[in-house]
């Protein structure tokens, strides 16, 4: 039977385990490579990642393939309980792929739960089997909608003689539904059926990337990017799968449930682990507190393209060193309601410090302001009022 879940997406029978962790927030979010072997349609993916060889964890940006330290910290400051391997196509740079596999196993245990997300395009022998040998827990393909060239790649799922699974993972599919494909989409579901344990269908989300080809395709509703038709489609698909195949696993994920649930309760469980002493946590999960700025450091127009031009970072933290001890002195204040933002190159503070010595910092050539920002690894600013 079709049920509505209590967060915004609908079911058949029981939820993968990856969907399971992700609607509390317990997933860390690896996005191995923005390379791809697939030119879709629909890819939301940035410019920042799109065709680019980048690593992230969550919102946090990897330097490098050996900087290990900064993804288990990531997925500690999250209380992450599993992870989402991404892109790209993570099986464009396998190595890299099962040396994070192992990697995270290693540290949280065999039950830290690892999904992955491929096309087909490189399912092979090899590649299946150093995924199988570097413990992971779930693999979620995307079939082509409109060709049928690859999908026979299924049997390297299987012993060719007794027909049993090579492998220990499970698989799904998951495919995003395209407005008015619901002949396309019910021949990928009656194919694949046969061959997984799951099938997750996506909400199409309409994005504003140069990468999201699809023309003619609206918003549900100015305020959601959820395209109108994927949930109509959903619902016929949904009723499709039941008939014919009523004991199989479905999810249809909305665009609310990424954006509201999934998003929404990762921050929350970040900021809760992060938060200062000083910051107010909202019911959403942001941060709000006081910020001292340099003039040269002020938020403006392209702020982060901003940062990254700074190049007399070492002298900056100098003078807020400074800044900080001549605050703490002159205004007896506890030196842990205070402290020096590295990253964003500024002083933080408590909102009610901020507000106290605004008439002070003006007079001394700083920039006091209250803000409101994401816990997240860039501390993407929600908004800033300057005092």
């Amino acid at each position: 039977m079709i049920q509505k879940t209590k967060f915004y997406s609908w079911k058949l029978n029981t939820l993968p385990q990856g969907c399971m962790q992700c609607v509390k927030g317990e997933k860390l979010v690896m996005f191995v490579t923005g390379i791809c072997p697939r030119q879709c349609s629909y890819c939301p993916l940035s410019e920042q990642k799109k065709d680019r060889d980048v690593i992230f964890a969550n919102e946090r940006q990897l330097t490098g393939e050996k900087e290990i330290a900064a993804i288990i910290s990531e997925a500690k400051a999250c209380k992450s309980k599993g992870a989402g391997f991404t892109g790209g196509d993570p099986l464009a740079r396998i190595e890299r792929t099962c040396e994070y596999i192992r990697l995270l196993k290693k540290e949280f245990g065999k039950k830290f739960h690892i999904h992955l997300y491929t096309s087909m395009n490189l399912l092979s022998e090899m590649n299946l089997r150093k995924l199988d040998d570097a413990g992971l827990d779930e693999l979620r393909f995307h079939p082509e909608i409109f060709s049928d060239k690859l999908w026979n790649r299924t049997s390297l799922f299987f012993d060719a003689k007794t027909h049993k699974r090579k492998y220990h993972f499970k698989i799904g599919i998951e495919i995003p539904l395209l407005p008015k494909t619901f002949p396309q989409t019910r021949k990928v579901i009656d194919y694949f059926t046969p061959y997984v344990n799951f099938i997750n269908l996506n909400e199409l989300e309409i994005s504003d990337a140069d990468a999201f080809k699809i023309k003619n395709v609206k918003t549900r509703n100015s305020s959601y990017y959820g395209a109108k038709g994927s949930e109509e489609l959903a619902m016929e698909i949904l009723q499709h799968i039941s008939k014919k195949y009523p004991k199989m696993n479905v999810h249809y994920c909305t665009c609310k449930l990424k954006d509201k649930v999934q998003l929404g309760n990762r921050l929350k469980k970040r900021a809760k682990n992060t938060a200062k002493l000083f910051d107010m946590v909202t019911a959403d999960g942001t941060l709000i507190r006081g910020a001292i700025y340099l003039p040269e450091t002020k938020p403006g127009f392209n702020y982060k393209k901003q940062l990254r031009g700074i190049k007399n970072r070492t002298e900056i933290i100098k003078k807020l060193e400074l800044t900080r001890k001549d605050i703490i002195k002159k205004f007896t204040i506890p030196p842990a309601y205070i402290d020096i933002d590295n990253q964003k190159l500024r002083l933080i503070t408590n909102t009610g410090i901020a507000e106290k010595l605004a008439k002070y910092l003006k007079k001394e050539k700083l920039i006091p302001a209250i803000i409101e920002q994401y816990p997240t690894y860039d501390q993407m600013e929600v908004d800033v009022e300057f005092l």
